[in-house]
């Protein structure tokens, strides 16, 4: 009996991580609109632009 639940944790748990991964991964596709990436993007470039100045003013 013990190797039959070891079994089942071997290949189930991969398998149903794998499931979970895809239902997230599809999710959180279907959920962003074009206004959030826009958001995200721009704040992004804001990130690099900022530690581009802090490099800048402390690296000479």
């Amino acid at each position: 009996m013990d190797t039959s639940i070891w079994g089942l944790v071997t290949i189930g748990g991969p398998i149903l991580l794998g499931l979970v991964l895809i239902f997230v991964i599809v999710s959180n596709r279907k959920h962003r609109n074009p206004r959030e990436i826009a958001r995200t993007e721009q704040a992004t470039r804001d990130l690099r632009e900022r530690l581009n100045e802090e490099d800048k003013a402390g690296g000479s």
